[in-house]
């Protein structure tokens, strides 16, 4: 499997990386008789130069649900395409009757809502649902990424842990079990 996109590690990075193991065999390590201890730590970082390509192998299989759109965008592009459509209603309706005065032809009977005719009542309110409707999808949109967000960064450091626990902490055990069972044949030896 090839490489993802992700870039590279900086050198801070790297130092990073390095730094967190030598602290894992460091506290695995400590209490240990001196030969345990540096083979604990050496355990640590044993396969410390494998663990970006397997970072980055765990990164690629990590399954991210981000790559479609969410449901209620169909529902909310047909509503904007409704409050559009009902601002350009409003918007000939008014240049007709522009037109027919303009024109000084006879003044045609509109109906009002109120004392507002109802071309103007389209127009405005279709602005202001527009402007509603944006606004709702906005907050709706911020909300919904921030839950993809969470649960893709839960995701990765699931995927990080795995690769840690296999390629760090998985020899720091199997050393420090290694050192468990010699102390205990030592023991029944002395027994």
């Amino acid at each position: 499997m090839g490489r993802t996109s992700l870039p590279a590690a900086s050198a801070v990075q790297k130092a990073r990386v390095e730094t967190a193991i030598r602290d894992v065999g460091e506290a695995a390590a400590s209490g240990l008789p001196g030969p345990w201890e540096a083979a604990v730590r050496r355990a640590a970082r044993a396969r410390s130069g494998e663990l970006a390509d397997a970072v980055d192998r765990a990164v690629g299989r990590t399954s991210v649900q981000a790559t479609r759109p969410p449901r209620w965008w169909k529902a909310v592009g047909a509503v904007q395409w409704l409050v559009f459509a009902t601002m350009v209603v409003g918007a000939l309706w008014l240049g007709v009757l522009f037109g027919l005065d303009y024109l000084r032809l006879p003044e045609l009977p509109v109906p009002t809502l109120g004392v507002v005719p109802w071309p103007t009542v389209l127009l405005a309110g279709g602005a202001l649902a527009g402007v509603l409707v944006a606004l709702l999808s906005r907050l709706a949109a911020w909300v919904g990424g921030r839950r993809r967000a969470r649960r893709t960064a839960k995701a990765m450091r699931a995927a990080v842990g795995e690769v840690s626990a296999e390629y760090v902490l998985g020899p720091v055990e199997a050393e420090i079990d290694a050192y468990a069972r010699f102390r205990d044949a030592v023991e029944r030896a002395r027994a």
